[in-house]
């Protein structure tokens, strides 16, 4: 029986990975106000401002003077989720009373930054820099949710240092490249049902056993590096091609394991019958401590590579058309892990053998998304945009967890541009999505991708999200 507990309460932990709702997979678009407004359709053949240092370096070539861009996307987004639990032991969470709900609104509103900046040398060499968050997501379901078995708070945070070049190869073609400096750090925590209530038994029939005991949390952080490369075409005089390649970014988020004990624990009735805390280096807590100490760890990541082309038409002198589509290659993604790197009490505990402290199955696909939009001048002031994209999922049906319910979803954008002179310039995106609910079973699985227990969650997972974004511009 006790085996059979201590294995249920860490199989299947992972540290950063949930869809925020925003983007497919743990991506974020937010890279600029000016895309967000054509819902992104052909960033990588346009050169609005110095955005163009992330959407294709090559584009640099085509800004006449230095500029500085920089602002920020809101993002409002409400998540709720409709299911039911089955604990460790297999009992319903019918049958727990009131211990658990439905984790409340998981996803939190988030603000990110971004700024960019370009310098053309001379009519052939340009050079840029610029930050942003190119990956990351933040969940946090109540401390009692029905899925906390499996996900309590999640949250991957990137920043990513890019320095660029472009170099013009002749009147109609340019090509670009960059150097990714990626900092992330990540936390994950699991609610713990090490002793599940079982009604009638003569000791786990105790009422104190229902719900949640104790948590589990992972920390760590990384720096790693990728490149990118651009290449921009002037087709004709009226149109231009663009193309973008992302390489992946692999990294080792290095922190502490941390088992979180919760009062009143220490001591209680064991299932054979025996009372008491346990001896000390005995599984829950060390009974001279009360304490289990952290174990240091490692959460292999690798971010994936993408590839974008883009179409840019000048159909009339006012109004320019767009399109593009996002290759991903999110099938880089399939286990999650988390290891020891150092001998503790832990990675003993979850049962999964040879230092592993969680294993998560993920098995996601590539993925494309494409995206139309179109610009138009209504005077030398103002700037009109709107834009709908198709963002698809790498999720699979079958492996879909609470720390990533991602789906399908569609994009409805719209977007201005002001000049206020002809040095300064400021950029509104507005984004609603329209996600497609989900559906949850999801289990916790041995080293050998097997089913492993029978603690489980299953429902349906509804979301919808807005993002506004600001940016302002400044020529030099």
């Amino acid at each position: 029986m006790k085996a059979i507990l201590l294995r249920a309460g860490f199989t299947g932990a992972s540290i950063v990975l949930m869809s925020t709702a925003y983007a497919s997979g743990y991506k974020v678009n937010e890279q600029s106000a000016s895309g967000v407004g054509t819902a992104y359709a052909g960033r990588a053949a346009v050169a609005d401002d110095a955005s163009v240092v992330f959407y294709n370096p090559a584009a640099m070539s085509k800004l006449k003077r230095s500029e500085l861009s920089f602002g920020a996307t809101y993002i409002d987004v409400e998540g709720s989720f409709e299911g039911t639990r089955t604990n460790p032991a297999g009992v319903p969470d019918a049958a727990e009373g009131n211990a658990y709900d439905d984790g409340g609104d998981f996803v939190p509103n988030a603000t990110i930054p971004f700024v960019y900046y370009v310098h053309p040398v001379d009519d052939k060499v340009a050079f840029g820099f610029g930050i942003f968050a190119p990956f990351g997501t933040h969940t946090d379901y109540s401390s009692n949710a029905l899925v906390g078995g499996f996900a309590d708070e999640t949250e991957l945070t990137t920043i990513d240092f890019q320095p660029t070049f472009s170099y013009r190869v002749s009147d109609t073609l340019a090509i670009g490249g960059g150097i990714d400096i990626m900092y992330a750090h990540g936390l994950l925590s699991k609610q713990l049902d090490l002793v599940p209530y079982v009604p009638g038994h003569p000791q786990l029939g105790n009422t104190d056993y229902q719900g949640y005991e104790n948590k589990f949390e992972v920390e760590g952080n990384d720096l790693g590096y990728g490149w990118n490369l651009g290449l921009i075409w002037d087709v004709t005089a009226h149109t231009t091609l663009g193309f973008t390649y992302r390489s992946e970014v692999d990294l080792e988020l290095e922190g502490d394991s941390k088992f979180i004990q919760s009062s009143g624990v220490v001591a209680y009735t064991d299932p054979d019958g025996e009372s008491g805390p346990y001896p000390a280096g005995i599984y829950p807590v060390d009974g001279a401590t009360g304490q289990v100490d952290s174990q240091a760890s490692r959460v292999p990541l690798t971010t994936p590579r993408s590839a974008t082309l883009s179409l840019a038409h000048q159909a009339t002198d006012n109004l320019q058309l767009q399109a593009g589509a996002t290759w991903t290659d999110w099938s880089v993604f399939k286990y999650f892990d988390i290891v020891a790197t150092k001998p503790g009490l832990i990675d003993d505990l979850s049962g999964l053998g040879e230092n592993y402290i969680g294993h998560i199955v993920e098995k996601w696909h590539d993925t494309l998304s494409w995206a139309v939009g179109a610009s138009y001048r209504i005077d030398e002031r103002w700037l009109l945009r709107g834009g709908y994209a198709y963002d698809e999922a790498p999720v699979s049906d079958d492996h879909r967890t609470a720390r990533v319910p991602d789906t399908d979803r569609q994009w409805l954008t719209a977007g201005a541009r002001y000049d206020l002179n002809n040095d300064i310039s400021f950029d509104l995106g507005v984004a609603y999505l329209l996600i497609d609910d989900s559906e949850l079973n999801e289990y916790d699985y041995d080293l050998n991708d097997q089913v492993s227990g029978v603690e489980n969650a299953q429902g349906t997972y509804a979301l919808d999200a807005l993002g506004i974004s600001l940016q302002m511009n400044y020529r030099m």
